[in-house]
């Protein structure tokens, strides 16, 4: 039996097409709440940028953040954490300053960007996003990094990450890097013990190669339609994409609603 539903937000619950939730999404979201499933956002996002995106005001039990780095409850209150330590830090520091690649630095208040060109531009405006402001470091404690390099180069700059950092790409233009141990099936995990529900009572949906742990950690992991190939390979089911009702065709196909 479902308990909870953990929903990415890019290309899950928001379509950058129509730049909205579907209506027969936000109307699934509301057939579980009447069902008492509890509905958790999983996202790379930080609650800043969330307070921009077609899901505000949608209500939530929980939020994981910033790929598992930060956890909100209810009313948005922080409840778990993880920042990355001082040689990692230190690393990432190394990294922002050469420039060699446009990157960015997230604390729990906001963004620092060290530059930007085509491919910030290309990326940010693909998830209908503003661009991070180029600003410097003031030394708060940090929880995730973003790049906006290509695939083919991720072998390169993966060498380059401190040891205790790794990546998890969210498009063509960009990615993101955690702490090592982290992801959002660590979010998943903490929400799993505070509510006493078994990771095989969870339904996740996602579409990018950040949502594989997440997808793998519940009980029914499903892919959106228009997710990238090797994610939908680890999926326990493909449903049709964010434009076409998928997230409400699945859990009827489920019969969750």
């Amino acid at each position: 039996m479902i308990k909870a539903v953990f929903f990415d937000v890019d290309g899950t619950l928001v379509s950058h097409k129509s730049k909205s939730v579907p209506d027969s999404a936000k109307k699934a979201l509301e057939q579980l709440r009447q069902k008492g499933i509890k509905i958790f956002l999983s996202t790379g996002r930080h609650i800043h940028e969330l307070k921009n995106m077609p899901t505000n005001g949608m209500d939530f039990d929980g939020y994981v953040l910033l790929n598992g780095q930060i956890g909100l409850d209810k009313e948005q209150n922080i409840i778990f954490s993880n920042s990355f330590g001082k040689e990692d830090v230190d690393g990432l520091l190394d990294i922002f300053y050469k420039k060699e690649y446009p990157f960015v630095l997230v604390n729990a208040d906001g963004h620092y960007m060290n530059f930007v060109n085509e491919f910030v531009e290309v990326a940010m405006a693909g998830v209908s996003t503003a661009i991070p402001p180029i600003r410097e470091y003031k030394g708060e404690e940090l929880y995730q990094a973003t790049v906006f390099i290509l695939p083919e180069e991720d072998e390169e700059f993966t060498n380059k990450l401190p040891q205790g950092c790794k990546m998890a790409r969210w498009g063509t233009h960009g990615a993101d890097i955690i702490a090592a141990e982290g992801g959002k099936a660590v979010g998943m995990q903490f929400f799993s013990e505070l509510f006493g529900i078994l990771p095989e009572e969870m339904m996740a949906f996602g579409d990018a190669q950040n949502d594989m742990d997440m997808l793998e950690y519940a009980g029914i992991g499903i892919t959106m339609g228009n997710a990238e190939e090797g994610l939908k390979e680890i999926a326990d089911y493909v449903t049709m994409s964010v434009d076409e009702n998928g997230i409400q065709f699945a859990l009827q196909k489920f019969g969750i609603i």
